[in-house]
């Protein structure tokens, strides 16, 4: 398969046959898609660590991750995508080009939940005690019951996916330092008495990141990944109601922000000796910043496989239809079937090679239809005629299919002389037929019509009366 950029699309728009032409001309032949992706994670966020903070008789250093809430069933990231489009375009009988597409709906939402996991490391060097104490996070929750350090940062935000042009952009605004303490526990707690002071120990921090996600690639149908640089991915058409085209969705999460924390040791006590007002060893009054970002490592999103169901029109056009014998200058009408079994509509442009055979210009159909397209022979000369018609739709790999139409032309019957309406006589009173009645009024008789011979029989009769008269 090759994989097409938009350029080559446009090169390729200009090369269009006229049947393809004639198929967009009556439909648009594009379909699409759509399905929801979602994708969330509790992996936690390493956060930055701080060198060694205080004097050389107490020094702490410290860290705080970013952690998903207590709530098990709380992400501390998750991207949705709903109704994220892929879109698929055919302008031949040979390949459908799938692209992804913004539809401009902000059906995307990027949420992060999280918490701070503070880790706090003590190194005393008094009285000639040179002691280090470490405590995890894992260690100080269970001092801090049914807590996760009483900091909770959230934020989310609303995007257009599939964010391939733009990233969804999520500021998690924390609480200001002086309120946001993690954790307040007395030393000897932390220490199980083994600590020859005591005291307690504190720590404020806050953070405020900022997180921007964005779809690297969509990998559809097995083929080579769309990106931003390579938008398409071709297909060959096939002779189907519909697609299902498998998904593999991928993206990242990059994120940067500064950790803001003040830890505070209170020393009240030393091997048992009380000091009066405590010694009070506040690291960073203000609080140091310790700056972090994702950098060369985001996080990678892997979005569970998907299926995308594009409907397709699928026209099935008969191949013959005779109309049989039809008397020159009238006409006969009979159907052609024409059945979609897609799931899409079909939009049809018909046209027909001889204008004995007329039909509509255009028909549409739903999805699972079938159509009598009519056909109507009107022959203008005698004998067999035949004749094509063309069928242009928006069928991916068949946009072109012919109906070949045939029939007779006869002539007209010839028609037999009507019957004489004129009275005749019989004949006079021999038997002798004279010819038509004279109905004139006048008493007449008027001898039939006749050829030569006739008149000359006539006259010896005539000439015979004339004789015979004279004798009496």
């Amino acid at each position: 398969m090759r994989h097409f950029t938009r350029s080559a699309l446009a090169i390729a728009a200009l090369l269009f046959t006229a049947s393809a032409a004639d198929a967009a001309a009556v439909g648009a032949n594009q379909s699409r898609g759509t399905t929801d992706l979602s994708w969330w994670t509790r992996t936690p966020i390493v956060g930055p660590k701080s060198d060694k903070l205080g004097g050389s008789t107490l020094q702490v250093q410290v860290s705080a991750n970013l952690d998903p809430l207590k709530d098990p069933n709380k992400p501390m990231l998750a991207v949705d995508m709903k109704n994220v489009v892929v879109e698929a375009v055919w302008n031949d009988a040979k390949t459908i080009e799938l692209s992804v597409v913004d539809n401009k709906a902000l059906d995307g939402i990027f949420k992060v939940e999280h918490t701070l996991a503070p880790h706090v490391t003590l190194f005393l060097d008094i009285l000639g005690y040179k002691l280090t104490y470490d405590y995890p996070a894992t260690t100080l929750i269970n001092y801090v019951p049914g807590s996760a350090w009483n900091y909770v940062g959230t934020g989310s935000t609303t995007f257009e996916p599939w964010a391939f042009k733009t990233y969804a952009i999520v500021n998690v605004k924390g609480p200001k330092l002086a309120d946001a303490q993690l954790f307040s526990l007395p030393l000897s707690t932390l220490t199980g008495g083994s600590l020859p002071l005591e005291g307690n120990l504190a720590l404020n921090a806050t953070t405020s990141p900022t997180f921007n996600y964005s779809t690297t690639e969509v990998v559809l149908a097995g083929g080579d990944p769309i990106t931003k640089s390579n938008p398409t991915w071709s297909i060959p058409t096939t002779d189907a109601d519909f697609l299902d085209i498998q998904a593999q969705v991928k993206g990242t999460i990059t994120y940067s922000g500064s950790l803001f924390a003040r830890p505070t040791v209170t020393i009240t006590k030393i091997d048992g000796i009380t000091i009066p007002g405590g010694l009070t060893f506040e690291i960073g009054a203000a609080g140091v910043e310790l700056p972090y970002a994702s950098g060369a490592t985001p996080i990678d999103v892997v979005f569970p496989g998907a299926t995308f169901h594009i409907p397709l029109p699928n026209v099935k056009a008969a191949k013959t239809l005779d109309l049989g014998s039809v008397v020159i200058g009238e006409d006969v009408t009979k159907q052609g079937k024409i059945e979609n079994t897609g799931e899409l509509d079909a939009a049809l442009a018909l046209k027909s090679s001889d204008p004995q055979f007329k039909v509509s210009p255009s028909k549409s159909m739903k999805p699972k239809t079938n159509l009598d397209l009519d056909v109507t022979f009107t022959p203008s000369k005698e004998g067999p005629q035949t004749a094509e018609i063309t069928v242009t739709s928006n069928d991916p790999n068949e946009p072109v299919q012919i109906i070949k139409v045939s029939g007779v032309g006869t002539k007209p019957a010839t028609k037999p002389a009507p019957p004489s309406t004129e009275p005749t006589d019989t004949g006079d009173d021999d038997g002798t037929a004279i010819g038509p009645r004279d109905t004139s009024g006048c008493g007449c008789r008027t001898a039939p019509a006749s050829s030569g011979y006739a008149a000359f029989g006539v006259a010896g009769i005539a000439l015979a009366a004339v004789l015979r008269r004279r004798r009496r």
